[in-house]
C-alpha cells in the first residue's frame, strides 16, 4: 500500500497566504487600469506607451504563486514510501580495559604509548552517541576508574588523569580486567556489550583466555587493540629525581 504523508505539515498553513497575495495582486490591476483610464482611451494610451502591457503582470504573478507554492511544499517535506516502520535506536555498553604498567611509557610512540593510547579513547568518546562508555585500568591488577556512564564529560576528564602509579602492582593482568569489565556492565540491559582491551604486553598473571571465552558465553564481544613497536625499547624511570631507562617490551 502507497503512502503519502508531509513531516512538517504546519508549513501547509502558509498556502493561506496565496489567496491574500490574490486579492491584493488584482485590487492593484483594478487601480492601475482605473488610473490609465483618467489619463485618455486605451487605444491612445497603449499608442503613447506601448512597453505596457495587461498581460505580461499577470504571467509574473502566476510565476510568483508557483515558486511560493513550491517553497512551502519544500519545507512541509512531502513523503511517499510503501509502509511506515518505526525504528527504535539503542546504543551500546564500551568498556576499555586500560593497560598502565610502567612499560606504556615506552616512546617508540611519540609521545608515549599511554598518552597516543588515551588519545585514541577521547576520539571514540567524540564518536559516541546514545552509547554507554566505562574505563578500567590494570597492571598486575585490575580496578575501574570510570563506571558505565553516559556523562562523556567527566569520562574524558577522568581519562586525562590516568597514569601508571594508579596501579601499584606491576604485570599485565589482562585476565583480571576482563573479569572485571564484564561485571560491570548494567545488570539485564539488552543493549549490545563490547570490551576493547589496549596493551603493549604479553599477559604473565592469569589467565585471559579463559576469562575471554567466559566473557563470550555472556554474548559479550572482546577486541584487543596492541599498541607499540614489536622490538623491545627503553621504559623511562624517573627514581630519586633522576630519570633512567629500563628495557621494556
Amino acid at each position: 500500500m502507497q503512502l503519502f504523508r508531509f513531516a512538517n505539515p504546519e508549513y501547509l498553513y502558509l498556502l493561506l497566504l496565496l489567496p491574500a497575495m490574490t486579492a491584493i495582486f488584482i485590487y492593484n490591476q483594478v487601480r492601475r487600469r482605473n488610473s490609465l483610464k483618467k489619463l485618455g482611451e486605451s487605444t491612445v494610451i497603449s499608442r503613447l506607451m506601448p512597453e505596457l502591457s495587461g498581460i505580461r503582470p499577470v504571467i509574473k504573478f502566476i510565476f510568483l504563486l508557483t515558486a511560493v507554492s513550491a517553497i512551502i511544499l519544500m519545507l512541509a517535506r512531502p513523503q511517499f514510501g510503501s509502509r511506515l516502520e518505526e525504528i527504535k535506536k539503542q546504543g551500546v555498553e564500551v568498556i576499555i580495559a586500560l593497560d598502565v604498567s610502567n612499560s606504556m611509557l615506552a616512546e617508540d610512540i611519540q609521545p608515549n604509548r599511554l598518552t597516543r593510547a588515551k588519545q585514541a579513547i577521547s576520539k571514540l568518546v567524540d564518536n559516541l552517541e546514545n552509547d554507554k562508555i566505562g574505563l578500567i585500568v590494570f597492571a598486575g591488577d585490575a580496578y575501574t576508574q570510570i563506571p558505565i556512564t553516559t556523562d562523556y564529560i567527566s569520562a574524558k576528564m577522568f581519562l586525562s588523569t590516568i597514569n601508571p602509579e594508579m596501579v601499584p602492582k606491576q604485570g599485565t593482568a589482562i585476565g583480571a580486567a576482563i573479569k572485571l569489565a564484564e561485571k560491570s556492565f548494567t545488570p539485564g540491559e539488552g543493549k549490545s556489550k563490547a570490551i576493547i582491551i589496549i596493551t603493549d604486553g604479553e599477559n604473565h598473571e592469569d589467565d585471559p583466555v579463559s576469562e575471554a571465552e567466559t566473557a563470550s558465553k555472556a554474548g559479550i564481544i572482546i577486541h584487543t587493540i596492541g599498541i607499540g613497536s614489536a622490538e623491545g625499547v627503553p621504559v623511562p624511570v624517573i627514581a630519586g629525581g633522576r630519570r633512567d631507562y629500563l628495557k621494556g617490551p
